[in-house]
């Protein structure tokens, strides 16, 4: 049977709610996840889970003992969340570290997102890239923070699931992996079709940004890679366009 929840203070009170900025995440290495089904794969997960925060009469599912629970007031859930509608359960966990970085050895996609601006779509490029057996994501600077309250959310639990890292230089992370006998390649509305193309060798897959592609740079050291339009419109949004390359790259 388990123990009845420590009441949450105001101090862990203010000191939870910092972790919807940015700056207080990566001080503490701590992010929130919020909601009962994103909660409990969460705590089935890996991932170290330092706290559990309920309402009061939260009874979706029991908080396993080992896991510290808190009880806390409405407004205190309220002051927490990052949702318009709690539901009086969120989680702190501790931002894992990738042990091992991908190499050509052991991945045969490494899903590479360079500039992705929108939370939305990460989330959906981490669930996504789960479904398709995707491990490891490579994230270049100036994308948005993939533990940021929104990312976590469109992640759909795939936040828990995958080994994300980091790159100061794509460009100079592009070479290694070529140089190790990788295959660098890039979405693009111009190049050979996604259909047609026959990989060879462990692939860095780039997405680019939403509002820029893939850049240049980055663009002429790739093989640059399209989806057909039989039909009509400007663009794809970057996570849809991320979804149907790796479903034709998981093609036998």
């Amino acid at each position: 049977m388990n123990s009845l929840p420590a009441l949450l203070t105001n101090a862990q009170t203010a000191s939870y709610r910092a972790l919807k900025r940015s700056k207080y995440r990566r001080l503490e290495s701590l992010f929130l996840l919020e909601g009962a089904r994103l909660c409990e794969e969460a705590i089935q997960s890996s991932l170290d889970i330092i706290a559990c925060i309920t309402s009061k009469n939260f009874d979706k599912f029991s908080i396993p003992p080992e896991v510290k629970h808190y009880e806390a007031s409405p407004v205190q859930i309220e002051q927490i969340s990052d949702s318009k509608s709690p539901q009086g359960i969120i989680c702190i966990a501790r931002i894992p570290i990738a042990l091992q970085k991908p190499d050509t050895q052991h991945t045969k996609t490494l899903l590479v997102l360079d500039r992705i601006a929108d939370p939305g779509n990460m989330g959906t490029i981490f669930r996504t890239a789960l479904w398709f057996g995707i491990q490891d994501i490579l994230l270049g600077p100036d994308c948005v923070d993939p533990y940021s309250p929104k990312v976590v959310r469109g992640s759909m639990g795939a936040i828990g699931r995958l080994n994300l890292h980091t790159s100061p230089d794509l460009c100079e992370s592009a070479e290694q992996w070529e140089a190790t006998g990788g295959q660098v390649a890039a979405l693009h509305m111009e190049g050979t079709s996604l259909q047609a193309f026959k990989r060879e060798k462990p692939l860095f897959l780039i997405i680019g940004s939403e509002a820029h592609g893939v850049d240049q740079d980055l663009l002429q050291m790739s093989t640059p890679l399209s989806i057909e339009k039989p039909g009509a419109g400007e663009s794809l949004n970057a996570a849809m366009a991320a979804g149907i390359a790796l479903f034709e790259l998981s093609k036998p």
